[in-house]
């Protein structure tokens, strides 16, 4: 699995947080698999589709083909259950998407994502907010009300550099401007919440 299947910022958090682990690695592929599945654009029913078909090959441990041959770490049988509960929680998601609905599926899928997590790193937790941002921005779904009016409340509370300038950076730029977000500004970014 190279750099281009994570998104930047997980990709990031496995290079200086978790010393290259295979099974953060899984679980960082497996949000970015399901992240990039646009509710938006694709017909409802594909979006289910392409989620069971997932759920059905991690199940019967058919690891051999493109996608989930970066999903070998979810044999073990604690880690399979919790990431097949991943893609469950995560199926829950309905276009249009309610800002309720949306913070409720995401702080289920947290709570099973840290559990994983916390197999390899007790110390880190992801937070649910920032993988709702990044879902959001993966699928340029940024006119959602609540966000720009729930700006300090998002940001407060997340402990991880990586994931906190994220959102600040998604917030100036998506919200604000209307525009992606460039390594180089993310990166920039990172370096001066470091820093103060």
């Amino acid at each position: 699995m190279n750099s281009r299947n994570l998104f930047y910022v997980r990709d990031l958090q496995i290079k200086f947080s978790f010393k290259n682990s295979k099974i953060i690695r899984s679980l960082f592929f497996l949000e970015y698999y399901l992240f990039s599945l646009n509710i938006k654009v694709e017909e409802i029913l594909v979006f289910k589709l392409k989620l069971k078909w997932l759920y059905d090959e991690i199940e019967k441990n058919n690891f051999n083909n493109k996608i989930t041959s970066n999903l070998l770490s979810f044999k073990d049988k604690v880690l399979k259950k919790k990431a097949l509960k991943i893609i469950e929680t995560f199926s829950d998601l309905v276009y249009p998407i309610q800002i309720r609905n949306i913070e409720e599926t995401f702080e289920k899928l947290n709570k099973e994502f840290n559990f994983i997590i916390h197999q390899e790193y007790l110390r880190f937790d992801s937070s649910y907010k920032f993988q709702m941002i990044q879902y959001l921005y993966n699928n340029k779904l940024y006119e959602l009300e609540y966000l720009k009016k729930n700006v300090s409340d998002i940001e407060r509370n997340i402990p991880d550099y990586f994931e906190k300038t994220f959102i600040k950076v998604f917030f100036k730029n998506c919200i604000q401007k209307n525009k992606k977000i460039s390594k180089t500004n993310y990166l920039i970014n990172l370096i001066f919440n470091i820093l103060n």
